[in-house]
């Protein structure tokens, strides 16, 4: 069953995602909170106002025989009126609720109640009003008070209010927001640094994680880690004591199988088959050839190599005892051997880049005809150590540049009689000193296979 996420979230991603959440909610909450404080705030303020005009109205209002007056100059209604922002309007009622002075079209709203002021919003000549009806008895009489204004200052108020209040938050959510990223980051720095150590490690190296410093919550997984790695360490010295054994115990059996067939040849017991001699010649070499490579090729997997150590190579000196074992080989087959050594120095496991060149001049030998020629070079190039095998013989085709590196493939065609490891090998011993392998063709002929090693490499023991 497929995730529903391609990348999951890191630890610190999850930790600022929960983290961030409750925050946002909690930013969003205040400013609704803020939001409705601010308008009852605004609303507090001009509903007094409000309240302040009609009680102002009432002052103004007095008997004259039995009937109601209202003695406003026009110069009071002027006052009463004026806004710089917001329009006023208002209406006076008798108890019959007939308009002793105003505005003739605004409604007679709900009075108050038990004394206290009713306040309603509603619309009025196409703008959003407040308004408030105010009932005095002036003697016997009920005079209905209304009066009412537009909202304009009062919104501006409450937006000023709110921006007031939400800046601020914005600011300490994001100080806040600011310290927590910083916090995780710092809080999460021992996993970081273990991420690092077990991440520059090489497939060899199995020693046990330091966890000293590491924090408690991930110290049993660490424990459980390092007890990992001793069971590998020592699965992998098992594993070399098998192959030294194996090692033993097929090379007596065939090294005895190839004496009995000389012993047998010079007693002359084949003297009428020469071709059944060669042929059971041949087929010994080439299963204790098969052997031997199946032993290197296990020894040099990251598992069985775990316990080696790298040490400074003088690749001049191992190209030229290398290819020094070959001479005689060469010569039989009619091949003029030779070397270009140039000073070069790489780290390494000796043994496993004499066996990775011995495979290189071995194949050039098995596959070049009568007459070819061979060079073994080492040298620096780039600032990078290298060692390469050039020959003339008949090359490798680019398409099958990949496929030769796969165990136990051969070239079709071939008439060599390798047990396709050789390539394989030099590619698990150039993995493991992170080393790339490149193939090319000299003057259009023949093949340069060339192992380029890192410069200044080093290897964690």
């Amino acid at each position: 069953m497929k995730s529903g996420f391609s990348h999951p979230l890191g630890l610190r991603q999850r930790l600022l995602l929960w983290i961030l959440l409750p925050l946002i909610a909690v930013f969003i909450g205040s400013i609704l909170f803020d939001y409705r404080l601010a308008q009852e705030t605004a609303d507090t303020a001009y509903d007094h106002s409000l309240n302040n005009a009609a009680l102002d109205i009432a002052a103004y209002i007095q008997t004259v025989g039995l009937s109601p007056k209202l003695r406003l100059t026009p110069e009071a209604e002027a006052m009463l009126r004026h806004d710089a922002v917001d329009k006023i309007f208002f209406a006076v009622r008798d108890s019959n609720k007939q308009l002793l002075i105003g505005d003739a079209q605004l409604p007679a709203y709900p009075g108050a109640i038990h004394k206290r002021p009713v306040f309603i919003d509603d619309v009025y000549q196409g703008e959003k009003i407040r308004a408030t009806t105010q009932l005095i008895m002036v003697d016997a009489n009920e005079i209905t008070i209304t009066v009412a204004e537009t909202m304009r200052e009062r919104e501006h108020a409450s937006n000023r209010i709110l921006a007031a209040t939400i800046i601020p938050n914005l600011i300490i959510i994001a100080a806040t927001l600011l310290v927590i990223y910083f916090g995780v980051r710092r809080g999460l720095a021992p996993l970081v640094h273990v991420e690092n150590q077990i991440a520059s490690r090489s497939p060899r190296d199995l020693r046990a994680l330091d966890i000293g410093h590491a924090p408690r919550e991930i110290r049993p997984m660490l424990t459980r880690l390092n007890e990992l790695f001793e069971s590998l360490r020592t699965a992998a010295a098992a594993q070399q004591r098998f192959l030294a054994d194996a090692a033993h115990q097929l090379r007596t059996p065939l090294a005895g199988l190839q004496t009995q067939i000389e012993l047998v040849a010079a007693e002359g017991k084949y003297v009428r088959n020469d071709e059944r001699l060669a042929r059971i010649e041949e087929a010994a070499e080439r299963i204790a050839h098969l052997v031997t490579q199946l032993l290197i090729y296990a020894q040099t997997e990251p598992a069985a190599s775990a316990n080696q150590t790298f040490h400074p190579v003088a690749l001049h000196e191992l190209a030229e005892s290398a290819a020094s074992t070959f001479i005689d080989r060469a010569l039989a087959k009619d091949i003029d051997l030779g070397f270009e050594i140039q000073p070069a120095v790489a780290e390494g496991i000796a043994w496993m880049l004499r066996e990775a060149l011995g495979n290189l001049i071995d194949n050039a030998l098995r596959y070049c005809p009568a007459g070819s020629t061979i060079t073994v070079r080492s040298g620096v190039h780039s600032s990078r150590p290298c060692l390469a095998v050039e020959d003339n013989g008949p090359g490798i085709p680019p398409e099958e540049h990949k496929k030769v590196f796969e165990r136990f493939y051969r070239i079709p065609g071939s008439i060599s009689g390798g047990c396709g490891l050789g390539l394989p090998i030099v590619q698990e011993i150039a993995h493991l000193h992170a080393a790339t392998i490149t193939f090319s063709r000299p003057a259009n002929s023949g093949l340069t296979v060339t192992l380029t090693f890192p410069e200044n490499h080093r290897e964690n023991t």
